[in-house]
C-alpha cells in the first residue's frame, strides 16, 4: 500500500506540532530555571557589595588610566567590546520601555506651547493696535 506523500503546509504543521509537543514538556522547568536567574541576577545590589563595585570600579579606572587595554589579545579586546556596547544598548532600550515609544516622547497634535501662544498673541494684539 503506498502512502500519500504529505504536502508542504502538511509538513510545516507535523514540524510545528513537534516543536510545540517538545517546548510545552520543556517549559516548567525553563520557567523554574529563568525565575531562579532573574531573583539573583535582576536584584539590586545590597549595601554589602557596595565595597566590591567600589573596587572593581577602580579597577577599571587604573586599568585605563596605565593604559594596559594595548595588551589585551584580540579576543579579550572583542569580549570586552562586546560587554560595553551590551550596557550601552540596554540603556537605550531602557529609555525606550521609560517612555513607552520607539522614536522619542509623544506629543498631542493639538499641543502649542506658552512661548507660542504668547507670540501669537502679541502679534495680534499689535496688528489691532495697527488697524
Amino acid at each position: 500500500m503506498a502512502t500519500q506523500k504529505l504536502s508542504f503546509f502538511e509538513k510545516i504543521a507535523n514540524t510545528l506540532g513537534a516543536l510545540y509537543r517538545h517546548q510545552a514538556q520543556q517549559f516548567p522547568r525553563r520557567l523554574a530555571v529563568l525565575k531562579a536567574v532573574g531573583k539573583h541576577e535582576l536584584a539590586p545590589p545590597r549595601t554589602a557589595d557596595l565595597p566590591a563595585i567600589k573596587a572593581d570600579w577602580a579597577k577599571v579606572q587604573n586599568f585605563i588610566q596605565t593604559k594596559q587595554y594595548v595588551n589585551l589579545t584580540v579576543k579579550e579586546g572583542l569580549v570586552y567590546t562586546a560587554v560595553a556596547l551590551e550596557v550601552v544598548f540596554w540603556f537605550f532600550v531602557g529609555e525606550m520601555i521609560g517612555r513607552r515609544y520607539i522614536f522619542g516622547y509623544i506629543v498631542p497634535s493639538n499641543y502649542v506651547s506658552k512661548d507660542t501662544k504668547a507670540k501669537v498673541a502679541e502679534k495680534k494684539r499689535l496688528a489691532a493696535l495697527e488697524a
